[in-house]
């Protein structure tokens, strides 16, 4: 059973930083277009207006706007990823109620509250842009924002169980 934790935990580490460089691309993705659209004139730029700001009534400065929450989106998921493999790689050397999975679970809590941000942000984005979504990567519904809500309340429970037991540990350590 022993094998079999050490496997999946190893696997799940990976698979974090596998998600990390997805999201370090997409970002780069997110600043190159970012700053090709500054620099769009001529043929291009009548293109962009055509298919891009007129259906959606954005302009050229909102469509950067939410090229940057897009880009803050994708740091704060790229820090929630950093902060669970960090816990998961403690977990797997047996190192479960320590200070540092204390201050990981502080930060995923904060990643995930800058990605809820984000995510507000991005419908306010799209509801001035007449509700077209320019991606389907998130769904962009109240809905949604309470799917992570959820998801913020378990990472703040894990955040106490981890803090209690980093305690318990400490106050156990220092008395024998």
């Amino acid at each position: 059973m022993e094998k079999l934790s050490n496997f999946i935990l190893k696997v799940l580490s990976i698979l974090t930083v596998v998600a990390q460089i997805f999201c370090g691309i997409a970002g780069a993705s997110v600043i190159f277009a970012n700053v090709a659209v500054l620099f769009v004139s001529g043929e291009a730029a009548t293109e962009l207006k055509k298919y891009v700001l007129q259906p959606s009534n954005l302009s050229k400065g909102m469509l950067e706007l939410s090229g940057l929450n897009a880009l803050l989106i994708l740091v704060s998921i790229i820090f929630a990823l950093h902060a669970l493999r960090k816990i998961i790689n403690n977990i797997a050397q047996s190192d479960f109620f320590v200070e540092s999975n204390v201050n990981n679970m502080k930060l995923m809590m904060g990643s995930v509250v800058i990605f809820i941000l984000g995510n507000v942000l991005s419908m306010m984005f799209f509801s001035f842009g007449n509700g077209r979504n320019l991606s389907s990567i998130f769904s962009n519904s109240w809905g949604q924002i309470g799917s992570y809500l959820i998801l913020l309340a378990i990472i703040y429970m894990l955040y106490l169980v981890f803090k209690y037991g980093f305690e318990l540990q400490h106050d156990s350590d220092t008395v024998i």
